[in-house]
């Protein structure tokens, strides 16, 4: 079986079925007979246990013993796939961690009771052969190690540092599986305070966006709901940093998501973020929701009842609170206001502020604060996304046009020498508008050589 089919086939699988198709693939008597680290009656225990796990657990002494077994399993047999893949199973059917098993406040519960069996001293969770398992070559193997040890984490203390960084690491991953198998653990762990902290300071927001981009509006609705609801988690709170949502352009793509209606719990989980972010009344946040066309949507969504019709009391309670921060706040934006907003949270969009009779009237505006916006703009010459690139270098091109002295200051800024690099880039758009840029700088009458 591939490493793909693996993780699609054993995720998929109530988690008592494919622990108990694992165990059957396990040479038992052979790991006894090496005498080593597993005991005849250890492995007594682990068969009766996978006929009635519940009997099992109720027993603080055979609870114990069984989790210490797979404990000790899984730090013995680091290259027996089939027993990694088994023990971290049995740990989250140990956790309640199937799907259906139980709902919010009752599993929390359930997991304070069953977590200090995997722990050293009652508090700190023994997270070696978790941390082991999410580096396995193993795709399923990692995905339920993480899910496992985020689930502990959400009750014992750990190495919650070391679980956020590999889930970051997987979201920014360039291969789509490598984010699938990290979304239930980051799901899991969002439940803890610290763990969002870590997270955030590891660029999560930006991460989560760029997932979410991805999978566009046709990708796994759970997948898009995970991700919206870790958003949400992040988006709570008074104190909160809004610069993360507002540099991923978050509010625009939650706007997108609340407009395309994907499920739901989608809507539900757009609709609270975006209005957990607008309460505070923060200028840069209103500004974005403002010209990101939300304030059309929710008056469409009211009028049509929408939110009645889905019949959830927290979504229109949101989408009413919502349009109501956004009536108090309205105002009309200028076009300069709105370039500013694109700049501000790195997500420029073609349209009227990025032509030439934009640049004509307002280039004299980026003087202000020592150019700090122009500097800005420069900065995203090196964005990951092509189209903001693209745009920002045509947008430099034509700063230089049009403000007395233009090329002097870009020149003095470094983006001559940036302009200069993206000439060779792969993406003919940049090559074009850095060709382009750079002929601005360097002609005096760009009107001209056009």
């Amino acid at each position: 079986m591939s490493n793909a089919e693996s993780l699609s086939d054993l995720a998929a699988m109530d988690k008592h079925d494919a622990s108990k198709l694992l165990f059957s693939q396990i040479n038992w008597q052979e790991l006894v007979r090496a005498g080593m680290f597993l005991s005849q009656s250890e492995y007594l225990l682990l068969e009766r246990a996978q006929d009635n796990l519940n009997f099992a657990m109720n027993n603080k002494h055979d609870a114990s013993t069984l989790a210490g077994a797979l404990m000790k399993i899984a730090d013995n047999c680091t290259s027996n796939l089939s027993v990694q893949q088994y023990v971290f199973t049995r740990v989250e059917e140990i956790l309640g961690l199937n799907p259906c098993d139980f709902t919010g406040t009752d599993h929390e519960a359930f997991v304070r009771q069953r977590a200090p069996y995997f722990t050293i001293d009652g508090i700190n969770i023994q997270d070696g052969p978790f941390l082991r398992g999410i580096r396995s070559k193993d795709m399923y193997t990692q995905r339920s190690a993480s899910l496992a040890l985020a689930c502990l984490l959400t009750a014992r203390e750990g190495e919650v540092n070391a679980l956020v960084t590999w889930i970051c690491e997987q979201l920014s991953s360039a291969q789509p599986q490598s984010a699938e198998i990290a979304i239930p653990a980051l799901s899991m762990i969002m439940r803890r305070s610290t763990a969002r902290n870590m997270f955030c300071s590891q660029g999560g927001v930006q991460h989560i966006s760029n997932v979410l981009k991805r999978l566009g509006v046709n990708g796994s609705a759970q997948q898009i709901y995970d991700l919206t609801f870790c958003l949400w988690t992040l988006s709570l709170g008074e104190d909160i940093d809004h610069r993360p949502f507002l540099h991923a352009g978050t509010p625009r793509l939650l706007t997108d998501l609340l407009a395309t209606a994907p499920s739901r719990k989608v809507v539900r989980m757009s609709l609270s973020t975006l209005r957990n972010l607008a309460s505070s009344e923060d200028d840069d946040v209103l500004t974005e929701l403002l010209t990101g066309g939300l304030q059309k949507l929710l008056e469409n969504m009211i009028q049509a009842n929408a939110h009645k019709q889905a019949g959830d009391p927290e979504v229109e309670s949101d989408a009413r609170g919502l349009f109501e921060v956004l009536m108090k706040n309205h105002r009309e934006l200028s076009t300069f206001e709105r370039w500013a907003s694109e700049v501000q949270t790195g997500a420029l969009r073609p349209g009227i502020v990025h032509t030439e009779k934009f640049w004509r009237e307002n280039a004299k505006c980026l003087e202000a604060n020592d150019f700090k916006l122009l500097k800005t703009l420069i900065a995203l010459l090196r964005s990951d996304d092509p189209a903001v690139t693209a745009i920002a270098l045509y947008d430099v091109g034509e700063f230089t046009r049009f403000y007395p002295n233009g090329r002097g200051v870009v020149k003095t800024l470094g983006a001559k020498d940036i302009a200069m690099e993206m000439i060779g880039h792969e993406n003919a758009d940049i090559q074009r508008n850095a060709l382009q840029c750079i002929s601005k700088i360097m002609v005096t009458n760009w009107e001209f050589m056009r």
